[in-house]
């Protein structure tokens, strides 16, 4: 029987090698996987769940490591409480976006270092923040380990139940004519973490309707880039006719027929 170590890495490696057969190598953070820089929101928002969620887990004053925060999603918000957010991220677009943003909002209190969790050398923090980056990592034990050996006091990931691939992928069959393997969410990461004899707290958030973008054309653009679609050809007239059927309006926007309602956790541990 595969140990919940070796099934993540396997899921991990099955869902980068499709992509990188549709995106070819060198593509985006040189995993064959796109990099999406989160849209600009306002850090002192108040409707956020998942943030609040943080906010519960994350005391006033703390110093904070975010791990993949990219463009500041939760770092500039979290940055209106703590001491000091330092975002580590490979991706110099993300982190571009994140210096404008800072400068942008007169944070003083935030630091970008543009390296892989795993070569980048950061002093320890009160608390590692690791939210939605986990399911693409490889080696996910041993990027958890170094989260615990840089934490004073916990280490904080926000996952969800069904990682945002899982959205394209009846697109992904009808474009590319394969299946692509889900990445792992909520279920392996606390199997992985039980067998690493980590036993965390788990909140588990409100579930929310999973909206790809506002409209039908932001939608469009947003799966052209997710499944490597050039507009005009062959796949993306297979894209449209799969739009055609599956994509719906929404109060809150365009959504995939039938999909599950999006469902987050916030799993947190003190390490021992």
């Amino acid at each position: 029987m595969k140990s919940a170590i070796e099934a993540w890495r396997e899921r991990v490696l099955a869902f980068d090698r499709v992509m990188e057969e549709i995106r070819g190598e060198g593509h985006g953070d040189g995993s064959g996987r796109p990099v999406f820089a989160s849209e600009p929101q306002d850090p002192y928002r108040t409707d956020d769940a998942a943030l609040n969620g943080l906010y519960e887990v994350v005391g006033e004053g703390a110093e904070v490591l975010d791990v993949g925060g990219g463009a500041g999603r939760f770092a500039l918000p979290l940055a209106t409480r703590a001491k000091r957010v330092t975002v580590v991220d490979p991706s110099a677009d993300s982190l571009d976006l994140l210096r404008t943003r800072v400068a942008e909002f007169g944070f003083e209190n935030v630091t970008a270092v543009e390296e892989r969790w795993e070569d980048a050398e950061v002093p320890s923090a009160d608390v590692a923040l690791c939210s939605w980056a986990l399911h693409h990592v490889v080696e996910a034990a041993e990027f958890v380990k170094k989260m615990e050996e840089r934490v004073r006091d916990r280490v904080v990931i926000l996952e969800m139940m069904e990682t945002p691939a899982s959205q394209m992928a009846s697109f992904f069959e009808r474009v590319h004519g394969t299946r692509l393997t889900p990445l792992p969410g909520v279920r392996a990461l606390l199997n992985l973490l039980w067998e690493m004899d980590v036993f965390p707290d788990v909140t588990m958030l409100s579930p929310e309707i999973p909206v790809l973008d506002k409209d039908r054309d932001s939608a469009l653009e947003k799966l052209r880039r997710m499944l490597a679609v050039e507009e005009g050809t062959d796949a993306d007239e297979r894209l449209l006719a799969a739009a055609d059927e599956l994509l719906e309006e929404s109060d809150d926007g365009v959504t995939v027929k039938g999909a599950k309602r999006r469902r987050q956790a916030i799993v947190t541990w003190r390490p021992t």
